[in-house]
């Protein structure tokens, strides 16, 4: 049902012209019908119906199937009848334009991007427990994977913004596009069709980078609304959090699903994640462990998420050549049956489990 016009019906004057309204305020053309009979021949193909409380008492009546994406509206709280009767019709909500507007406009705009009421995205955030610990890698190799791998579009957001860019870690910094000086302080719904297409787009990859010549602090609300409109188009949506608990970054961590504090398997970086988890702890109770191990580590990944008190999400043996990649300006995921690879697929594989996502042949 995609690409088409809301449906509004109703014949009560003063309520479709508020409905109108909010409408023109999402930046939404709608088709409108006086009642279900008139409603007939646009039922089945309008990606959303509202219908106003005055055409409830003929729902019954009016033989129409029963369809997703039908929302009652009506001016003032619904009684018991409203509610008795929207649910007879088979409506999804009931919005009281005293008190739901915002939502109303909501669900206009997502049915005229073509944005599901059922689509939700997952957010993952990427930290690093020291400095160097690989976290901007991790990010990059999860959103690859995902484009790669899985049957979801991607949306890697760089939140670090005297971090060097996450575009670089990509291999895509010539790649046209905006960043986050030239996206501005955007606050409130971002169009999530409009948002990709202003991006860079990096090996399948939608990508919202720092800018290494004007980095600059992130608003928390227009991290905010960029994070929301990836998860509302139902994207992959992974963060490269900043190791500091800054505005932007306490947003995404209310946000995500899944929060992964990377740690190298040495002692002095464990200490230093530690400090990281105390303050990460606080901030959210999704904080899991990624541990990278080396040649020359002597603790285990299970030994190390026991002193810190933290789940173990993952662990992996760190990659040979991934470093040379990356100094060629190469992207750190080089075959999808490699160790970061293989890591970063069963990562995403665990958050999705709520929301099964079948892997590609």
């Amino acid at each position: 049902m995609a690409g088409g016009r809301p449906l509004v019906v109703t014949a009560d004057e003063s309520l479709l012209d508020e409905v109108l309204r909010l409408a023109a305020a999402g930046g939404v053309e709608v088709q409108v019908a006086p009642d279900l009979s008139a409603a007939r021949t646009s039922w089945a193909q309008a990606p959303v119906i509202v219908l106003g409380a005055d055409a409830l008492p003929a729902g019954a009546a009016a033989g129409l199937p029963r369809r997703d994406g039908l929302v009652v509206v009506c001016r003032d709280d619904p009684g018991a009848g409203i509610w008795r009767a929207a649910v007879a019709v088979g409506a999804e909500q009931v919005v009281s334009l005293a008190d739901g507007d915002s939502l109303l406009v909501q669900r206009l705009a997502d049915a005229a991007e073509g944005i599901s009421a059922a689509a939700e995205g997952l957010v993952v955030c990427c930290i690093g427990g020291c400095g160097g610990a690989g976290a901007s890698v991790l990010a990059a190799g999860l959103a690859l994977v995902a484009a790669r791998s899985l049957r979801r579009s991607s949306l890697l957001v760089d939140l670090d913004p005297y971090g060097g860019g996450l575009d670089l870690v990509l291999g895509g910094e010539r790649a046209d596009g905006l960043r986050w000086p030239e996206l501005g302080a955007t606050a409130g719904r971002l169009s999530a069709a409009s948002l990709r297409a202003a991006l860079p787009s990096v090996a399948g990859v939608t990508v919202l980078s720092t800018a290494r010549d004007h980095p600059e602090d992130i608003a928390a609300e227009t991290a905010g609304a960029v994070l929301a409109a990836g998860r509302r188009a139902g994207d992959i949506v992974v963060v490269d959090l900043p190791r500091a608990p800054t505005p932007a970054a306490r947003i995404a961590l209310e946000t995500a699903d899944r929060v992964l504090l990377v740690v190298p398997a040495e002692v002095r970086a464990c200490a230093a994640a530690a400090s990281t988890a105390g303050w990460l702890g606080r901030l959210t109770e999704r904080l899991e462990l990624v541990v990278r191990t080396g040649p020359q580590s002597r603790l285990t990944p299970q030994t190390i998420a026991r002193a810190m008190g933290r789940p173990l999400a993952a662990s992996a043996r760190d990659e040979p050549g991934l470093l040379t990649l990356l100094n060629r300006g190469e992207q750190p995921i080089r075959r999808l049956r490699g160790p970061l690879a293989t890591m970063c697929r069963e990562l995403l594989t665990d958050a999705a489990d709520a929301q099964p996502v079948r892997l590609a042949a």
